[in-house]
């Protein structure tokens, strides 16, 4: 089981490509693109569509974005850690991430944010943002999580985790399990 899971990944990896999907665009300029790692012609990519910054839910835009950064000299991480997709959230991610957006809806910036694949850690942000940003419904949201996800019948914890999102938007307790519910500032407890 522990090969076929690696295997798994590996050609999840390979299949992905960038998986570049431009989530809202507004008249200012403002754009919001979810992604996977970048090489040197994503980067390139990235340069011609105007994105300025990025947010690294992987941790590893040394391996990628500063790597690569003559191919796009002028986009900025703003945001490199590594998160789990298994792990939800915690509310000091959200309001750097609804801080992040809002000014760069305000503003009229093009800004990405990315994992490995762009399927999981990107698809969990994107719904959260999809619900939050644009009214998506929290099951609309889940059925283009996983239209633009791979091998998503690995991550199950990905549905409950946002509704856990929707639910804390919405000012509601938390209805799921609680090892799927976003996690406090304190980093240890859910908020229910």
């Amino acid at each position: 089981m522990k090969y076929l899971f690696l295997l798994t990944i590996l050609v999840s990896n390979l299949w992905a490509g960038n998986n570049l999907h431009l989530i809202e665009s507004k008249e200012n300029g403002f754009a919001i693109y979810r992604t996977g790692k970048p090489d040197a012609d994503d980067m390139k990519e990235f340069c011609k569509l105007g994105i300025e910054e990025m947010v690294v839910l992987s941790g590893t835009a040394d391996e990628h974005e500063y790597k690569y950064q003559d191919s796009c000299p002028g986009l900025r991480v703003v945001f490199n850690e590594k998160m789990s997709a298994r792990v939800p959230v915690k509310v000091s991610f959200l309001d750097f991430f609804d801080s992040w957006v809002e000014d760069a809806r305000r503003t009229g910036k093009k800004i990405a944010f990315r994992c490995e694949c762009g399927c999981h850690r990107t698809g969990r942000l994107a719904a959260y943002y999809q619900i939050k940003f644009q009214n998506v419904t929290t099951e609309d949201a889940l059925i283009l999580m996983k239209k633009h996800g791979k091998f998503m019948f690995l991550y199950p914890e990905l549905k409950p985790q946002v509704r856990s999102m929707a639910d804390y938007l919405a000012g509601r307790e938390c209805s799921q399990d609680p090892e799927d519910c976003i996690i406090d500032d304190s980093g240890s407890a859910p908020i229910h």
